[in-house]
């Protein structure tokens, strides 16, 4: 069965057609695999609308999904968008797989660009002491503060996998905070690892680490 995906990234890639070359790979060559995955992403219409209309635009995108697929650009790490795209996939228990484009020559200038940072590395939780809230917080000019956008879950109400049975954190797991980098560690660069025939496998590594 397909798996669905949803692609976060930042728009500069697609006019640059890096995050492209990712989304279009399974379709070019071998027609055996063109139902590995489920393209569930947002196009430009999206920036054009209110945060409001964003959020619910990426809220449906991610129905139906299994894996988020960070495609990272030089520029990618704390976006807006891509931050909630983040926060939203843990919530709604999805797996988290980053991959780097830099190295996917332009198609302007035909260079490679510099390595960017991975955006999981700059999200992080933190469970309450009671273990009753799941708070996020980003990384801003070397300080974690709030994310305003999606600031915190109820324990028992958020659905990702890495809450334990009966949806929630063990007490024993209280005031403990986790960078998303620790939590969702498959990181590849789409060139140096051969992405275009190894992405199907990292799509499925990541959906059975969330036992989907």
């Amino acid at each position: 069965m397909p798996r669905g995906v949803f692609f976060s990234f930042n728009y500069e890639d697609v006019s640059d057609f890096k995050a492209n070359v990712v989304r279009n790979s399974r379709a070019l060559k071998n027609s055996s695999l063109e139902s590995t995955f489920i393209d569930k992403s947002l196009w430009e219409e999206a920036r054009k609308k209110s945060p409001k209309a964003i959020k619910e635009l990426i809220d449906e995108g991610l129905k139906g999904t299994s894996v988020t697929v960070l495609l990272i650009g030089s520029n990618t790490s704390n976006r807006r968008w891509v931050n909630y795209e983040i926060v939203k996939s843990f919530v709604e228990g999805k797996g988290l797989l980053a991959v780097h484009l830099n190295r996917i020559k332009s198609r302007t200038t035909r260079k490679i660009s510099q390595k960017g940072i991975n955006p999981l590395s700059r999200i992080k939780l933190r469970i309450d002491s009671e273990c009753k809230t799941i708070y996020f917080y980003e990384l801003v000019n070397r300080k974690w503060i709030e994310f305003k956008d999606l600031p915190y879950v109820n324990n028992r109400k958020a659905n990702s996998f890495w809450f334990h049975p009966g949806n929630f954190w063990h007490r024993s797991e209280a005031d403990n905070e986790y960078k998303f980098s620790e939590l969702f560690n498959m990181e590849f660069c789409w060139v140096n690892d051969d992405g275009y025939y190894n992405f199907p496998n990292w799509i499925e590594k990541a959906a059975k680490v969330i036992k989907r």
